[in-house]
Parts: structure tokens; C-alpha cells; sequence
């Protein structure tokens, strides 16, 4: 993208557009069952009157809340940072820039999307796989100016000996050195889809003990201005497993200590820097039959017992990123039906009824809004609940429900629908707000659907102007 289109995305997605308040101020919760709660239906019904649809309607109340039960579990002096891949809309990168959250990011774009939602440098970590010259070259850049990122997390050998000869390279000596972690990987079972098992021992993730430490003695001998000052973990995403992340939190520990011990992580950034990120990975289930405040507390308690439990020197600073448990639940893909087909339809697998093997449906219900705007059905077979917006007297009828893309892996699901929804008929898939618009493809030439927000007072909101990239 060139800086004159980055320019105007940024310009337009985190101004908020006014638009006429919803009806109800009462906080909206994730559905279970029957019709969206009637705040979000109010909202959804008054912002479809104007804008087009497909359109994410996102929630700060639920937004808020799910910040809330993670700042309880893990209170100040914890380092909370918000994952940016889940969601990178500055609008929303906002709120947790109000609520004194850190930006966790892997890109040069999600840096700058960070940075424009009013995150300074000293609240930016940077990890992930992808790192190259740009990113490299905005973390450097930032510790010449005295104003560094808070931690660059190395994910290889490789990238350690990329970042060391980029630092030597530059053409200003650096004012305050590069802070770093080393990634990790702890080779466990997460428990989760093989697709979101990043610490698993074959993923393509972090290093193991040995590339650890042979990328923490290259910073020793030839890493100039590079301060190594601890590790960072991310075990998996949708973790169910407590017993394997306390292993995994364990591991970490233990690797932090063999590099204390080794002196390639110095006694005074020991004593005044070192630092574990633990990631994030807390699981959401869409369904709303999770007890997030408790989850987060279980989470809490797993960490607790592997540093209680920890031989030689721990981190002082301790520090989560989570993205998904933060955004998930509080956006909904507000969706119109295009067609309903009498048409049986066998929907098996992780897309049939919650509970079922395979559910025998008796019609197909095709909406506006599919796998461009929400991918997560498809790559991992994540069922969303489809609910209708409003209320309906009389029976349901099993639906095999569908997206708009030519291709026939675009579906949805076994859901239970009102028997007489029609064309026109405005529908919500819930729990959009992670790795949905942040995933969002043109494919078949499709429009980059609005986001909306409804404010804690009612008050609803237009984050980013349909078909803007």
C-alpha cells in the first residue's frame, strides 16, 4: 500500500462517523439461542437502513467487559498488550490504548496502526514469524531515537544474526539498545486445532532450548547495541489444556534460568528488564458457555503455579498479549438472506449441530456474507451462531446456511432458523470480532464491508466507510 493510501485508510478508520443512536442502552452478551439480544438487534436494524450489508457491528460494552476480566486475572504490575492480528482497526486499537493496554504486533502495518491509534513506542512489542527488513528497520530506527520498542521478539537463529547485522549496519549509533526476547518453542500437545498449535514440537514456530541458546550467545559476541532480556511464548490459540500451558510456562522459565545462569542474559537486565511473555491463547466459545472471568482466573492460576514452582532466577516482568479472548464475542457480521432453497442438505463435521456427528437440514439459506468476511468456518471448520435479529413467533426450521462466494465450501452451518425467514431478512453471525475483517478477502470482487460501533451509551458509530481497503 502506498503511504498516501495508508494515509487515507488510517484517516478513515479511526474516525468515528456518527450515526443515529440505537434505541437501548443496556450491555449486549453473547447469544446462545433464538434472536440477538435486543440492543444489538435495535443497533443492527438502525444501521442497516443505511448501510449496506454485510457490515461488522461491533460492541464496546462487550469489548470492555472481556478488557475487564483480563485486567482482574492479571493486574498491574502484569504487562497486558493486545494482539493487533485479531483485529488491527485503529478504532478499536483505541480502546485499549484508553484502557493503558500495550499493542503486541507483527508487522510493519499493524505498527503503524498501533501508532495511530495513539500507542507510543514504549507500549509496541514486535514478534512473529514474518519479520523482514521493514519491520526491522522501524524497531531500529525507534531505539536511535531514544524512544525504543518495548521488546523485539527473535524467532530463530537466523532472524537473530538478520537483526544483529541490520543493527550494525545502520548509519546512527543507537541511543538505548534494542531490547529482545527469544521465542520459544516448548513442544507440547496444546489441545487445540492442529491449525492454531503453534507450540507444538513440529510447528514452524520459535526455537527450541538449543537454538535459543545458540542465538543468545550471537547476541553476546556480535550484537552490539542488542539487549537480550528474557523470553516469549505463545503456546497456541483456543487452549483448553491448562496442565500443557503451565508446561509450556514452565519450559519457558527454565530457559529463562539457563540463560541467567550462563550470563548471556546480563545480572543487571536480570534484575532490572528480564521479562517472560507468556502470550495469550485463552479460549472463547461462541456459544457464550464459557465463564471468560473465571477462564482468565484458571489462566492466572496455571502461571502462578509454574513461576511458584520455578529452580534458579525468574523474570521480573511478566507480560500476556491475548487477542482473540479480548475482541472475539463482541463483533457481529450483520448479514441479509439472498435465497432459501427447498433443498435437503447433510451438514457434517465441526459445522453440524453442536453435540452432532451430522445434521440432516431441510433447506439452504444463502446470506450476502461468507467466507470473504469471515474465513474462520472454512480454514478451520469454527462454527459461528447464526441468529436471526429479532424474534419470531412459531416453529424453526434446520438450515443449512451459506455465503455468497462461488465456491462451495462457503458455508456456515446447521442452524436453527425462524420457519418463515425470507429474502431480505437481516441475520447476525456472532463472534466476528477476531481474525474475521482482519482476514477479509476480495474474492469475486467483493466490497470491504463498513464496521460500526455501538458506544457504551447507545450511541452508534461509523468506524471505517464501506469498500475502503
Amino acid at each position: 500500500m502506498s503511504s498516501s493510501l495508508l494515509a487515507v485508510w488510517v484517516a478513515m478508520t479511526h474516525t468515528r462517523h456518527a450515526v443515529a443512536p440505537a434505541t437501548s442502552s443496556s450491555r449486549s452478551a453473547v447469544p446462545t439461542s433464538g434472536a440477538l439480544n435486543p440492543q444489538m438487534a435495535a443497533a443492527a436494524e438502525q444501521a442497516a437502513r443505511t448501510t449496506p450489508t454485510p457490515f461488522y457491528l461491533t460492541s464496546e460494552a462487550e469489548i470492555a467487559a472481556a478488557a475487564a476480566h483480563l485486567e482482574a486475572a492479571f493486574p498491574d504490575p502484569w504487562v497486558r498488550s493486545y494482539s493487533l492480528k485479531a483485529d488491527p482497526l485503529p478504532a478499536i486499537v483505541s480502546l485499549f490504548n484508553d484502557r493503558g493496554w500495550g499493542a503486541n504486533c507483527v508487522s510493519l502495518g499493524e505498527i503503524n496502526a498501533a501508532r495511530h491509534a495513539g500507542m507510543p513506542n514504549a507500549w509496541i512489542t514486535l514478534e512473529g514469524i514474518g519479520k523482514g527488513p521493514e519491520e526491522f528497520d522501524a524497531a531500529i530506527a525507534a531505539a536511535s531515537t531514544g524512544a525504543p520498542f518495548r521488546w523485539v521478539a527473535i524467532e530463530s537463529l537466523d532472524e537473530a544474526r538478520a537483526l544483529a547485522a541490520a543493527v550494525q549496519k545502520y548509519l546512527t549509533p543507537l541511543s538505548t539498545p534494542l531490547r529482545v526476547l527469544l521465542r520459544l518453542n516448548p513442544s507440547i500437545e496444546p489441545g487445540t486445532h492442529a491449525g492454531l498449535a503453534v507450540g507444538r514440537g513440529s510447528s514452524k514456530f520459535g526455537s527450541d532450548l538449543a537454538e535459543i541458546t545458540a542465538a543468545a550467545r550471537l547476541i553476546a559476541a556480535d550484537g552490539a547495541g542488542i539487549e537480550l532480556i528474557g523470553i516469549h511464548l505463545h503456546a497456541g490459540s483456543q487452549l483448553r489444556d491448562l496442565k500443557e500451558w503451565e508446561t509450556a510456562v514452565e519450559r519457558s522459565l527454565a530457559a529463562y534460568a539457563g540463560l541467567v545462569s550462563e550470563g548471556l542474559i546480563t545480572e543487571a537486565t536480570h534484575q532490572k528488564h528480564g521479562t517472560l511473555c507468556v502470550g495469550g491463547g485463552e479460549p472463547v466459545a461462541l456459544d457464550g458457555s464459557d465463564d471468560p472471568a473465571a477462564q482468565a482466573r484458571a489462566f492466572r492460576a496455571a502461571a502462578d503455579a509454574a513461576w511458584s514452582g520455578a529452580a534458579g532466577p525468574v523474570p521480573l516482568v511478566r507480560a500476556i498479549e491475548p487477542g482473540r479472548a479480548l475482541v472475539a464475542t463482541g463483533t457481529y457480521l450483520i448479514a441479509r438472506v439472498l435465497h432459501i432453497r427447498e433443498r435437503a442438505e447433510v451438514v457434517s463435521g465441526p459445522l453440524a449441530l453442536p453435540g452432532a456427528l451430522a445434521s440432516n437440514c431441510e433447506r439452504q439459506v444463502i446470506l450476502d456474507a461468507g467466507m470473504g468476511e469471515l474465513i474462520r468456518p472454512v480454514l478451520y471448520g469454527a462454527r459461528h451462531p447464526v441468529l436471526p435479529i429479532s424474534s419470531r413467533d412459531g416453529s424453526t426450521r434446520l438450515s443449512a446456511v451459506h455465503g455468497p462466494i462461488c465456491e462451495s465450501t462457503d458455508a456456515l452451518g446447521a442452524h436453527q432458523l425462524p420457519e418463515g425467514i425470507a429474502r431480505g431478512d437481516l441475520l447476525a453471525i456472532t463472534g466476528a470480532g477476531a481474525y474475521a475483517d482482519a482476514m477479509w478477502s476480495p474474492y469475486n470482487g467483493r466490497p470491504r464491508p463498513a464496521r460500526l460501533l455501538l458506544g457504551v451509551s447507545g450511541e452508534l458509530s461509523e468506524l471505517r466507510v464501506r469498500g475502503l481497503i
